[in-house]
């Protein structure tokens, strides 16, 4: 039996090719469990910088989240949001 997946909205900050999760000071992600999001509810999500993140929303395992644990705060929401990167990921 497979592992159940979710949908994360993901994003790359200026396309630099280091896609990570986006979330919240506390590591609040946003997430749908049976289908992924739009790229218009995405795109509310961020606000205007959904132009420098390139948003996707991707699914991720129980056991690919587990790799997620490094922290990173965006300036452009003043540290309050941020991406968390795979580990050794930056």
């Amino acid at each position: 039996m497979s592992e159940q997946q979710h949908f994360f909205l993901t994003v790359d900050w200026c396309n630099k090719g280091r896609r990570g999760i986006f979330c919240d000071a506390s590591g609040k992600g946003y997430w749908l469990p049976d289908r992924p999001y739009t790229k218009t509810e995405m795109c509310e999500i961020l606000g205007p910088f959904w132009l420098i993140l390139d948003p996707e929303c991707t699914a991720f395992t129980e056991a690919e989240m587990a790799k997620y644990t490094t922290w990173y705060p965006l300036d452009e929401y003043s540290g309050q949001f941020g991406i968390v990167m795979a580990e050794g990921e930056s």
